[in-house]
């Protein structure tokens, strides 16, 4: 198969739950020399996403995106050495605290931005799925963090991103830490809507975001 057909056939694997197949394409990729983050964001979120839009129709429930999610972790399992790899020779100059927000479980998506966070560059503190606001707050003010990263994977869940924000203002720290937000179901709209200072439609373009960002001292533009 060459690089497109193994793409596509990544996210059918996702869409089919398969973990064995998406595993093998994995390493026959690899062995080929396709880049770590062409098979992650070309084939692996892809599906997830495709899984994702599936499940806010109500055309797949919550068992299937979590057997979704599994095909996806187990993927991401063999290609996370070799992003790693790609950051291994960079200093740590920046620091970013990450979190799936209160309400929501889903850690796909915000595992990925982490790692991709690291090979940029970042020291991440990643606290994890439903994460209340203020655990966001007290992190950033005691790391320095100059990006808060903000995941949700559900529409009902995005309130939450909200909330972190306007906590963010009451305390008086606003304008110390830029704050991005991602997600399936998140836009731009609802990212200018919230004030919050950038949103990525890919974990890719999230971390594009969070180096600019982190270059001007985490202040928002």
């Amino acid at each position: 198969m060459d690089r497109t057909e193994i793409l596509d056939a990544l996210k059918q694997a996702i869409l089919t739950y398969d973990e064995d197949g998406a595993r093998a394409l994995v390493a026959q990729a690899l062995e080929a020399g396709i880049p770590p983050l062409d098979l992650v964001e070309g084939g692996l979120s892809r599906g997830i996403k495709a899984i994702g839009e599936k499940f806010q129709a109500m055309e797949v429930f919550l068992p299937e995106l979590m057997l979704a999610a599994k095909v996806f972790l187990s993927a991401l399992e063999l290609i996370e050495p070799a992003l790693v790899g790609l950051g291994e020779s960079r200093p740590r100059q920046w620091v970013a605290v990450i979190g799936t927000v209160k309400g929501d479980v889903h850690s796909i998506g915000k595992d990925l931005y982490a790692t991709l966070l690291k090979v940029a560059g970042f020291e991440v503190h990643n606290l994890g799925v439903n994460v209340h606001p203020g655990k966001f707050a007290d992190k950033a003010q005691e790391t320095g963090a100059q990006i808060v990263g903000l995941s949700a994977l559900m529409t009902t869940t995005m309130p939450s991103m909200r909330e972190v924000v306007e906590l963010f203002v009451a305390r008086g720290i606003r304008d110390r830490h830029a704050i991005l937000i991602g997600g399936s179901p998140v836009t731009q709209a609802f990212c200018d809507k919230i004030r919050a200072d950038g949103y990525g439609e890919t974990a890719q373009d999230g971390v594009d975001l969070a180096v600019r960002f982190a270059g001007q001292g985490g202040k928002p533009c």
